[in-house]
């Protein structure tokens, strides 16, 4: 595989300079070299994650852990405003942050970006900018129940006439602050007009409980892949079909039982097109699989090596449709779609890479690494 040019960013998609970063890096230096910090003073950056708006507007979500407790931040690669905090009361983020438990991100027509978490009560909360990141109206809360449940992992996406559509597990029904037995539940939310309902109140097993769901919206459709349990012990993926009036279809397999476990794997799947992609380890070891269908046993795209080691689940590339993947790993990949496979586009990205996006028909890859950002570009290959 051919290899590209490593451009290191003077930047935190242009706000380090706030933080007196003044020297050009050397750019054949290795990128965990290159840690940037936050723009926020004093504070540890976790869960960074990039965000292509409708008008090609790169931005920034991340978590700061300072001395009031845990904040989340949206900053804008242009600069022109400072970085805005999104939780109306400081220090009100949930204190756990997993990588299963990032912040939820979603861009809109009409300059709409939505970012949602968990808070320290254990609500979801939803704030809202129709200006493309610069502002955010007050958060307001998804779940709509008065209990004290550990509602947790949201996933968002707009549907083209701008209402936002939201899913997270959430435990309402369980005795005590547990993460099991619990429910997948979704939301639409439109004029902070919030409209929930449990998606899978039918079913006598739980859904897993620590493990990020999935939402894709696509025209009229909405695709909702979590992992869910089965009564005899299995944690695997499952969907929800429905449309954005509201009509959903009840969970279904997309593929044979894999994984036998009493514990929740903390590794959501992703719903991509026709085929639902997961991170496993029933056989002792880490593989990357792909649902061939109910019933069928998946396929292995990827699976651990002594040179290789699969570190969180798949997430697509901002900006790319489905097109492109990263698989944060060590070293990380970028997975592109080619036809019915998938192939590796890019083997040799830092193992801090989590987030990534395509800006300018460039990569941007984003991480953190001992509490401080860091980044970095480079071109993406042809094929």
């Amino acid at each position: 595989m051919a290899q590209t040019r490593i451009v290191f960013a003077l930047t935190l998609l242009g706000l380090v300079a706030a933080c007196g970063v003044s020297e050009a890096p050397d750019e054949t230096a290795p990128a965990s070299t290159t840690a940037i910090e936050a723009p926020t003073t004093g504070s540890r950056a976790e869960q960074p994650q990039l965000l292509l708006t409708e008008d090609r507007q790169l931005l920034l979500v991340w978590t700061a852990r300072g001395d009031d407790g845990i904040d989340v931040f949206l900053a804008k690669s242009n600069g022109e405003s400072p970085p805005v905090r999104l939780n109306d009361v400081p220090g009100s983020v949930s204190r756990i942050t997993i990588d299963e438990m990032r912040p939820a991100l979603a861009a809109g027509p009409n300059n709409t970006v939505a970012v949602a978490w968990t808070d320290i009560d254990y609500n979801i909360q939803l704030a809202i900018s129709e200006n493309d990141g610069s502002s955010f109206a007050p958060p307001i809360r998804l779940n709509q129940d008065p209990g004290d449940a550990m509602q947790e992992f949201p996933s968002i996406a707009f549907d083209e006439n701008g209402v936002l559509h939201a899913v997270w597990l959430d435990p309402r029904f369980a005795e005590g602050r547990v993460e099991e037995p619990a429910d997948l539940y979704y939301a639409s939310v439109s004029d902070n007009n919030v409209v929930e309902r449990n998606l899978t109140a039918e079913q006598s097993s739980s859904v897993c409980g620590c493990c990020l769901p999935d939402l894709r919206i696509d025209g009229e459709n909405i695709l909702i892949t979590f992992r869910n349990t089965t009564d005899d012990g299995y944690r695997d993926p499952f969907q929800v079909r429905g449309t954005i009036a509201g009509d959903f279809e009840p969970p279904a397999a997309v593929t044979a039982p894999v994984w036998q476990i009493d514990a929740c794997p903390v590794a959501g799947p992703i719903g991509t097109g026709d085929s639902v992609l997961w991170l496993d380890a029933s056989t002792g070891i880490r593989r990357l699989l792909e649902s061939q269908g109910a019933g069928n046993d998946p396929k292995v795209v990827l699976q651990d090596s002594d040179e290789w080691f699969l570190d969180y689940p798949p997430r697509r590339v901002a900006g790319s449709d489905s097109e492109l993947l990263l698989l944060p790993a060590v070293p990380a990949y970028i997975l592109r779609r080619d036809g019915e496979e998938w192939q590796v586009a890019i083997d040799d990205l830092p193992g801090w890479a989590t987030s990534a996006a395509v800006d300018n028909g460039e990569l941007v890859v984003a991480g953190s690494s001992d509490g401080r950002f860091v980044q970095l570009r480079r071109e993406l290959p042809n094929d």
